[in-house]
């Protein structure tokens, strides 16, 4: 490892190995270990905390309480939605931020989350834990299914300084950030997907259900047919007659591809091919650089050291090629490198972000810097996802006109050549 480090710190080159920035590995069962370093200016520690298994109240009447246990069952089984948590974060960070203690806090934001019952279900469990003496961080490390690692280290520097409003309401719009960054993203990819969706069903039903019955016309005509209408009649038979296998081959392709998407390198290699896929590639690296801009700028601003930061800020990024890089780059501070210097002439980090941290190393406002960073690149995603729609409208239009119409060329030609024959004859 620290020979791979030192090529990319002398030759900016790539030259990591994937095995050793590999995911980490499943905690114990019942367990939840972050792995951050310790913070020795504040006393920042975050170690091992057994996961919150919740009693359930039983009433002693065997319906009601089937019910309560299917119930419960489902809210801890279910999501909490982006949005809702941030607007958690926000009335938690007003509430601290008036001098309301953060029990008591907690305690007032129970009934307004109504919206999510299971963000509703761990608030109340937070009241309990704190009332019982645990911080507040301590007691969000017990539930690592609604809180992250970035969530739970700056709401522990927070309180470690005595900022705690101010962390809340950062964690506030950082989630709302990154939830409006997610929907812009989703609407961008929903069109193409769910056009090209139809316009497979609508082939495929008319390889299905138009095409076979048109094939004991065709074969009255006594001149050889078309290339395309051969190759649409080919491909009508091999999926009525094959359907079987089609189908078996798409459920392993796709059980195929989930198995290979939990191993490590198969959760690289398509981040990666995200990162270069054609028209979607750029959108992908601006959302990336939004989130680890605005991470870097809410973890640092919460007063956790730069190693701790990036460790943190590589966990939540959501990709394997950035989580490795920047892990990359925590090693290299470790040995007195500045960040900006680690991330030249990487491929993942344009040189304008590259600048802008080095500006903000040298001038003691990184934090600052990389919110400002954050602003721009959500503003590029913006431009970015409405110039792909302008693109992707018409080309969807004309790849449909070309197979459809494709399609129907194939049956509307020999129908022709034999209306063409019934006149000669």
């Amino acid at each position: 490892m620290a020979e791979e480090k030192q090529n990319f710190a002398n030759s900016g080159e790539e030259s990591f190995n994937m095995k050793d920035v590999s995911a980490n590995k499943a905690p114990e069962q019942n367990k939840i270990v972050l792995n951050i370093a310790d913070e020795e200016n504040n006393g920042i520690v975050l170690g091992d905390a057994i996961i919150k298994k919740r009693t359930i109240k039983l009433t002693g009447n065997f319906f009601v309480d089937t019910f309560t246990k299917i119930n419960n069952y489902f809210i801890e089984h279910s999501s909490i939605k982006i949005g809702v948590k941030a607007n958690f974060y926000h009335l938690l960070s007003v509430m601290i931020n008036s001098g309301i203690p953060t029990v008591e806090s907690l305690r007032s934001i129970v009934p307004q989350m109504d919206e999510s019952p299971k963000l509703q279900m761990i608030a109340s469990d937070l009241v309990e834990d704190i009332e019982g003496g645990a911080s507040f961080s301590s007691s969000m490390l017990k539930f690592p299914e609604a809180f992250d690692e970035k969530e739970i280290g700056m709401v522990q520097a927070g309180e470690a300084s005595g900022q705690i409003a101010n962390v809340l309401e950062n964690l506030s719009i950082d989630t709302q950030k990154a939830y409006e960054i997610r929907g812009k993203i989703k609407s961008a990819m929903i069109y193409p997907v769910v056009i090209f969706t139809l316009l497979i069903v609508v082939v495929i039903g008319m390889m299905v259900f138009v095409v076979p019955r048109l094939t004991s016309l065709f074969a009255s005509v006594q001149t050889e047919l078309p290339l395309i209408t051969r190759i649409v009649i080919g491909l009508s038979n091999f999926i009525i007659n094959g359907k079987f296998i089609i189908i078996a081959v798409v459920i392993a392709a796709i059980a195929g591809f989930k198995v290979f998407h939990k191993t490590d390198i198969g959760r690289y290699y398509w981040d990666l091919f995200k990162l270069k896929v054609p028209m979607f590639g750029k959108m992908f690296q601006k959302a990336y650089l939004a989130r680890f801009s605005r991470t870097l700028s809410n973890l640092l601003n919460s007063g956790l050291s730069i190693v701790t930061t990036l460790q943190i800020n590589a966990n939540s990024m959501g990709n394997e090629v950035y989580r490795r890089r920047i892990l990359l780059a925590m090693e290299d501070i470790k040995q007195g490198l500045a960040l900006a210097e680690s991330l030249t002439e990487s491929y993942l980090f344009p040189s304008m972000l590259i600048h802008m941290i080095d500006v903000g190393e040298k001038t003691a406002q990184l934090d600052d810097m990389m919110l400002k960073v954050a602003h721009f690149y959500e503003n590029e995603l913006d431009t970015t996802i409405a110039g792909l729609s302008k693109i992707l409208e018409p080309l969807i239009l004309v790849f449909i006109g070309i197979t459809v119409g494709g399609v129907v060329a194939a049956i509307m030609m020999p129908i022709l050549q034999l209306s063409t024959l019934s006149d000669k004859l």
